[in-house]
């Protein structure tokens, strides 16, 4: 174990499709609560490439204890990373513990870059129960928005692999992105349930217009068979991957629309992407994916967004 230095990248001792295939680098961040365990054991549940490394990674916040107190604390926590290392260790992966200073949000980001790595794996976090406590915790920096690479948020206990994943599409490079990165961490799925939440804001136009309620039936089901068709369209490329994709699409709210069939489907991952907000926005109106993983019961992948990929 290390504090406060740099986190070399794993050698890689082949080419052949066991070093190719499957994840490199995986990063979990624990604080020893049963939410970091399960984290830990469903990033070993992962397709993990041959000669991967898991990094398992402490944030102990600066200032969180004075003199032979701190002492007892630090070295209560670079006993228990290296119980969970021996614990973990196997042949074909390597598990390393490190123990890393400061907030946890910026010191778990310091981490990740400098470990390089291809998936972040985290417990929920616990939802703050005031406003006043939510609005503080946004301004404050939480490690969910703070994340650059895929971050895997995990709820409940791990069973076994990931068999009923649903992805959330809205037909952009992203999309495609967050589908193909499903086939690489759901290999032993063989059924994908596939999610397009429509627009149809311009029906509040034809309201305000007093458009006849034919009209706006009309519009209704155009938008709905236009959606469907797209979605189909859209999934043409990996018809040929072995994978059945349950097609569905919905217009309203999105994150209504992706909690409401993640339960009727029994998924136990949902992927979405991650579309970032700024400024005042980001405190009020949380993205996406944040508000995702507060409100769902199954693991959420939050997927960063690929250079060029173009955004909704």
């Amino acid at each position: 174990m290390m504090t406060h230095e740099p986190i070399p990248h794993p050698g890689h001792a082949g080419t052949g499709p066991s070093e190719t295939m499957g994840l490199a680098r995986v990063l979990v961040a624990t604080d020893f609560s049963p939410r970091s365990a399960c984290a830990l054991v469903r990033a070993l549940q992962l397709p993990l490439r041959e000669g991967a490394e898991i990094l398992l990674v402490h944030a102990l916040p600066a200032g969180s204890a004075v003199g032979a107190r701190h002492d007892e604390e630090e070295a209560l926590i670079r006993h228990a990373l290296q119980e969970a290392v021996h614990q973990h260790e196997r042949a074909t992966y390597t598990v390393r513990g490190v123990l890393v200073k400061g907030r946890p949000a910026e010191a778990i980001l310091q981490a990740t870059r400098d470990f390089g790595a291809d998936l972040v794996v985290l417990g929920r976090p616990r939802r703050p129960g005031s406003l006043l406590a939510r609005i503080r915790e946004r301004v404050a920096g939480g490690i969910i928005p703070s994340i650059p690479t895929s971050l895997l948020v995990v709820g409940p206990p791990p069973v076994c692999p990931y068999r009923r994943p649903l992805v959330a599409v809205d037909f952009t490079a992203a999309s495609r992105h967050a589908l193909e990165a499903t086939f690489r961490l759901c290999p032993d799925a063989s059924r994908a349930v596939v999610l397009h939440d429509y627009d149809t804001s311009y029906e509040l136009v034809l309201h305000q217009s007093g458009a006849p309620s034919s009209r706006i039936l009309e519009y209704q089901r155009e938008a709905k068979a236009w959606a469907r068709a797209e979605l189909h369209r859209f999934l043409a490329p990996y018809r040929e991957t072995g994978m059945h994709f349950d097609e569905l699409v919905r217009s309203g709210e999105a994150c209504e629309s992706i909690l409401e069939i993640a339960q009727e489907e029994q998924a136990d991952l949902v992927v979405v992407g991650r579309h970032m907000r700024a400024g005042l926005s980001r405190i009020v109106r949380p993205h996406l994916a944040e508000q995702v993983v507060r409100e769902s019961t199954c693991d959420v992948l939050i997927l960063e967004q690929e250079p060029g990929a173009d955004s909704p």
